[in-house]
């Protein structure tokens, strides 16, 4: 009997314990972290972030994306509004701890190159130190434009909780499709086509 209940026992907190590291690593791999450390903010990004309130959807255009203003890694800031009416716009919210965004961003990247005079790519970084972001970007050697969203105000305004998540938007800033994983070259080519 006194073996029994300890075998019982044991499986029930082995149980208990899986459930845990289970939870623990989805929250890991799935989520954004949201850590007790605010990230360290220069001024420019604490200036530029920013969603405009007059480029939201309206009863007219329910899927227009909603317009953003955020620091390029590179300097200065970038709009979404301003490829409004010049060509498609791929968003791609990523992290670099994140495994999805590690093998899926080169792959983005050589799609980029090989239709950038139609199709804009904007890699929006999801809550990383400007150092961080800089390190991967070089050392996966990405060449289209990031964005640092340090306060989720893009990511918010587009309802993004995960990493690797991405959004096509046409040439009139309609969001037509959203992609949670990894892009394929279908997916650009249709975009373009619309």
């Amino acid at each position: 009997m006194n073996n029994k209940v300890l075998v019982i026992g044991g499986v029930i907190v082995l149980g208990v314990g899986f459930l845990i590291v289970g939870a623990l690593y989805n929250d890991k791999t799935q989520t954004i972290p949201r850590s007790s450390q605010a990230p360290t903010l220069t001024p420019t990004a604490q200036i530029s972030a920013s969603v405009s309130e007059t480029a939201m959807p309206t009863e007219k255009n329910p899927n227009l994306a909603p317009d953003f203003t955020l620091q390029r890694l590179s300097g200065g800031t970038i709009t979404l509004a301003e490829f409004r009416g010049v060509k498609p716009v791929v968003l791609d919210f990523w992290a670099s701890w994140c495994p999805n965004c590690q093998r899926d961003m080169p792959k983005l990247n050589g799609m980029y190159e090989k239709y950038k005079d139609d199709i804009e790519v904007i890699g929006i970084n999801l809550q990383e130190r400007e150092s961080t972001v800089k390190q991967f970007v070089l050392s996966k050697g990405i060449s289209f434009s990031i964005a640092l969203d340090p306060l989720r105000l893009a990511s918010n305004a587009f309802g993004v909780q995960y990493t690797n998540t991405h959004l096509l938007i046409d040439k009139n800033g309609a969001i037509v499709k959203v992609i949670p994983g990894d892009i394929r070259e279908n997916d650009i080519i249709s975009l373009i086509k619309q």
